[in-house]
C-alpha cells in the first residue's frame, strides 16, 4: 500500500510560525517518508493590496499543501480555507516546535478565526 503524502504550509517570520498576512516567510513540508522541508519562498502577502492573509493561503493550495500551521487567522482568510484544508494553531512557536508537535498529534485544530482581521476594512459596506 502507497503512503498517502501530506504537505503542510507554515507562515513564518525569523523562524517562528506567524500570521498568513504577516510572515515574511512561507515554509512547504511533506510528511512521507518523514517530514522535511520541500520549498520555502518569500510570502506573496507581503506585496497584496487586500486579503493578504488570502494570497498567502492561495499560494500554498497551489503547491499541494493540506494542511496550515498559522499563529492566527482573521475571518476572511478563515472562510476562504473553508472546505480547502485542515486549520492547526501554533502561536508563539517555533517552526521545528510546531512541526514536531503536528506530527505528534498535540496541535490544537483551529475551527474559527482567532485574530482580528480589520486591517484594510475600517468601514463596513
Amino acid at each position: 500500500m502507497a503512503l498517502r503524502v501530506m504537505k503542510i504550509a507554515l507562515p513564518e517570520t525569523g523562524g517562528i510560525v506567524s500570521g498568513p498576512g504577516e510572515a515574511e516567510m512561507v515554509r512547504i513540508y511533506e510528511t512521507e517518508p518523514s517530514i522535511s522541508i520541500i520549498e520555502q519562498y518569500e510570502n506573496p502577502a507581503l506585496t497584496a493590496p487586500s486579503a493578504r492573509g488570502i494570497w498567502m493561503l492561495r499560494s500554498a493550495l497551489d503547491r499541494g499543501a493540506s494542511t496550515i500551521i498559522v499563529s492566527g487567522i482573521g475571518s476572511h482568510a478563515f472562510e476562504f480555507l473553508e472546505g480547502k484544508g485542515d486549520l492547526y494553531i501554533a502561536a508563539g512557536m517555533g517552526i521545528e516546535e510546531a512541526v514536531e508537535n503536528f506530527k505528534s498529534g498535540k496541535l490544537p485544530k483551529l475551527d474559527h478565526p482567532n485574530h482580528q482581521s480589520d486591517h484594510s476594512h475600517n468601514n463596513e459596506q
